[in-house]
């Protein structure tokens, strides 16, 4: 079966995957299983040692591991990975900051796990929190398990930071949930009710991502509402385009109705929905997805087209899961609907049926037409 659109494709390949290339930030889970010891703490001192950074660390208090160190100055070492002599004095300069840091154990003392896989400024080793005790709302018992305790600090962290949050912006689309903690929906049904639009945006996103129906309800009766922080609503856009598969009647209906308001719809948010809906694209997604044929705006055709033909082809729900082996094209046995033609007329990517889009939208027209009084419609 050929791609309905190899931009979409590379758009969930990239959602999904777990960057690896120097300069990327490193998972929640691996920086979780790997280090020895988890604390928040005070950075001071840094001075270079051989190939290497010294600093002392004042720990506020222990996250994961060891909690005699608590209260304690101790002594950390940052291997450096970035290369360049004078590029690694300049750096020590410039240790300093509170927040949660990641250490393993070696035979001289404490070794920083960097957050970001080549880390050139210290800044970029942590996730900033402020000084003193956690938040009470994230506060945790002393007996959490490492997951739930480290999910309630970075909420802390991510809460703390604001808007914009710059280095933590990363963690907002799905990063989080990586730790499968119960924690994590927690705090975005926290984040969902708050004044902040921003932090609403994440907490909705979350919700969203975790198949909430409610959560997308309320997003689609705010979207207008979260189009001024860009990186928050882009968050929400995404999370609604390439994570939300809930396909009860329920669900899909929202999404419908999502794609079809012309008149006061978000074009981003109408467009991830269709995203959504064209992924799903069960018998009852078919009636929106027919009427996105005659939509002004070309994603939506394009979109409407890519929803009919994996439904008349038998394919199964596009998921997350599914991309990293393109299985989301592979049509069922027995696609009561596939035919020579409809293969033939889903197309191979979104420029090609740009530019033959009057011959697709035919067929497509034609062929509801023809079928939706047999599925019920």
């Amino acid at each position: 079966m050929r791609m309905s659109s190899l931009c979409a494709t590379v758009g969930l390949l990239l959602a999904a995957g777990n960057a690896r290339a120097a300069g990327f930030p490193r998972s929640l889970q691996y920086l979780q299983q790997t280090a020895d010891l988890v604390v928040v703490g005070t950075a001071s001192g840094g001075a270079v040692a051989g190939t290497a950074i010294a600093f002392s660390l004042q720990v506020q208090r222990v996250v994961v591991g060891n909690g005699g160190v608590a209260g304690k100055s101790i002594p950390v070492t940052w291997e450096w990975e970035a290369g360049g002599m004078h590029a690694i004095a300049d750096a020590a300069k410039y240790v300093t900051g509170t927040g949660l840091l990641f250490l393993t154990r070696s035979d001289n003392g404490w070794v920083l796990l960097p957050v970001m896989q080549r880390a050139t400024g210290f800044q970029d080793t942590y996730f900033p929190e402020p000084p003193g005790p956690i938040a009470s709302a994230y506060s945790y018992a002393p007996g959490a398990s490492p997951v739930d305790a480290l999910a309630s600090e970075m909420g802390a962290a991510i809460e703390s930071a604001g808007c914009g949050a710059g280095r933590l912006g990363y963690l907002h689309n799905g990063a989080l949930d990586q730790l499968n903690s119960p924690v994590i929906q927690v705090l975005y049904q926290r984040w969902a009710g708050s004044t902040e639009t921003c932090l609403r945006a994440l907490g909705l996103a979350g919700q969203i991502r975790a198949g909430n129906t409610a959560a997308l309800r309320t997003a689609a009766q705010a979207a207008s509402s979260f189009e001024a922080p860009a990186l928050e609503n882009g968050v929400l856009v995404q999370s609604l385009q390439y994570w939300f598969r809930a396909a009860d009647p329920t669900s899909v209906g929202i999404l419908g109705q999502i794609v079809v308001d012309s008149e006061n719809g978000s074009l981003p948010f109408r467009r991830a929905a269709a995203f959504a809906l064209a992924a799903i694209h069960t018998k009852e997604a078919l009636p929106y997805l027919a009427r996105l044929m005659d939509d002004a705006d070309p994603e939506l055709r394009a979109e409407s087209v890519r929803g009919l033909g994996s439904f008349a082809n038998g394919l199964p729900v596009q998921t997350q899961d599914g991309v990293p082996s393109l299985s989301f094209l592979q049509s069922q046995p027995n696609s009561p609907y596939r035919t020579a033609d409809t293969e033939q007329h889903f197309p191979m990517n979104i420029e090609f049926l740009e530019k033959n889009e009057s011959t697709y939208l035919s067929f497509w027209k034609a062929w509801w037409q023809s079928n939706h009084a047999a599925l019920g419609y």
